[in-house]
């Protein structure tokens, strides 16, 4: 860069040109804006979370606890139930409830806890398999705690960080999902509920099937479909789904584990409540509480510490589920109209009001970011609208996850991709009894409408469904999973 010389008393000093100098001041007061600008945004992200905590604390409902004799949890990883129901089965084991917890994974694939505890930089299989026994025990000795006892404890063994897959892509395939980390396409556990099951969505939906025809709860309790964590809204999708094709009756609560910085804050503050997030608290979501005393909210923390594995590397995220209150969640079915012809994306077809701006990221890129979704039929198709908040990108792929079903009994599914101005059925995840040469897509702005002849799809009156966005293979953004019934 040029400089001039100038002459000065204590002799030739070396100046930078004006235009050097107002780019550097530009870049300074750039940088400056952006810093100011993030520390706003968490100062007001903070804000909304305390006043969310004592407003919506003193709005939250009761359930009671006492109204249920038989009550099933189902827990992605091991702590799981722990965090979000510890209170509610101190207090079903008061009243004389019977409670059985389901493990679905050994959260054997949390690689960072496994090579702290275990002081190795590179595990092999057996490393991760160990692993998934020790939180074993701490799950049943965190339990035990609580008052359960060790054959209530069911654990399923499937792959940790491999449920997802599980029920996208290999839920009916020929081939099992191979879990990298312990080398394995089984469980390699010899505790499993099903000795040795193969990694296939639809053993898993049979354990479950089997455990709920069994015990024949009258609550299920089940991690909440707008759960972040893969696993969790994937259990979410598995437990639904199990329901819907028993065509069982019975209670469901969800539970939040993973949605960002929540809970907020971090670290122990037993004289705080758990409310939802500010972005989920006005979605289509009912949100309930279930009041814990001193006692069980110590019981509950001395459980949670339990957890050796995972304190030694999430100590502040476990404690903050230590609280006044425990969370849940109720996602009523929604029910498809007639479509008379008008505007597919009025109100009155609306079925899923999803969360916005809730992810960095979409700040940046609306046109990933899921406003609604909507849907009618008539006695020929069926229409499905998607609405974003920005312009629906090009370079966006936009995936519809349809199962279909006739009075609970399964048809099938349909993974569809909207890319540019086409789009396709996933061959890899697609019912051949489906098809959709026959549909018809339009995009316009921030909406996209699909239209599904009923015959193509085995003409169902009901579908399980959600949507999810992606950017050159990452996720940006994915709906709740819906049911939703043609009336």
């Amino acid at each position: 860069m040029p400089q001039f010389k100038v002459k000065s008393a204590e002799g030739y000093v070396y100046k930078k040109p004006q235009r050097e100098r107002r780019i550097r001041f530009k870049r300074k007061y750039i940088l400056y804006a952006f810093i100011i600008w993030i520390i706003a945004n968490v100062f007001m992200f903070l804000v909304k979370e305390y006043v969310s905590n004592y407003f919506f604390s003193a709005q939250l409902p009761q359930l009671q606890v006492e109204n249920y004799k038989r009550i099933l949890i189902f827990a992605p990883h091991c702590d799981d139930e722990t965090l979000s129901s510890a209170g509610v089965i101190q207090k079903a084991l008061l009243y004389g409830s019977k409670v059985k917890v389901v493990v679905m994974t050994n959260g054997d694939g949390f690689t960072r806890a496994a090579g702290q505890n275990f002081r190795k930089i590179r595990l092999k299989p057996d490393d991760y398999i160990r692993f998934g026994y020790l939180r074993q025990k701490e799950t049943i000795h965190a339990l035990e705690d609580l008052g359960l006892r060790r054959e209530d404890i069911i654990f399923l063994g499937y792959p940790d960080r491999g449920l997802r897959y599980l029920w996208e892509k290999y839920f009916d395939s020929k081939e099992s999902y191979f879990n990298s980390l312990t080398r394995t396409f089984k469980s390699p556990y010899s505790n499993s509920y099903q000795k040795g099951v193969e990694y296939k969505g639809i053993n898993v939906v049979k354990n479950i099937q089997s455990i709920i025809k069994s015990f024949e709860p009258d609550l299920i309790i089940y991690p909440y479909s707008r759960d972040q964590h893969p696993d969790h809204w994937a259990t979410s999708a598995f437990v639904k789904f199990s329901i819907l094709t028993l065509n069982y009756k019975c209670e469901e609560w969800q539970y939040l584990v993973h949605r960002g910085d929540w809970p907020t804050p971090f670290g122990k503050h037993p004289q705080m409540y758990l409310v939802p997030p500010f972005k989920l608290a006005f979605t289509d979501t009912n949100w309930y509480q279930i009041s814990l005393d001193d006692y069980m909210i110590e019981r509950k923390s001395n459980s949670i510490s339990d957890y050796h594995s995972q304190m030694k590397v999430m100590r502040g995220f476990l404690e903050a589920f230590v609280r006044q209150n425990e969370l849940f969640a109720k996602l009523n079915n929604e029910y498809a109209k007639k479509y008379e012809g008008d505007n597919l994306f009025s109100e009155k077809y609306l079925v899923s009001k999803e969360p916005t701006h809730d992810i960095w990221s979409l700040i940046f890129e609306k046109g990933a970011d899921i406003e609604a979704i909507f849907a009618a039929h008539d006695n020929k198709n069926i229409y499905i609208g998607i609405k974003m908040v920005g312009s629906a990108k090009k370079l966006i792929s936009y995936y519809l996850h349809i199962r279909a079903f006739e009075d609970c009994k399964y048809l099938g599914r349909i993974y569809v991709q909207v890319s540019g101005s086409k789009m396709n059925a996933i061959k890899t995840m697609t019912s051949p009894a489906f098809s959709v040469q026959n549909a018809k897509m339009r995009r316009k702005k921030n909406q996209i409408e699909i239209v599904f002849p009923k015959k193509d799809l085995q003409n169902p009156n009901m579908l399980y469904l959600s949507v999810r966005t992606e950017f050159l293979g990452r996720q940006l953004d994915r709906s709740a999973w819906k049911v939703i019934e043609f009336k």
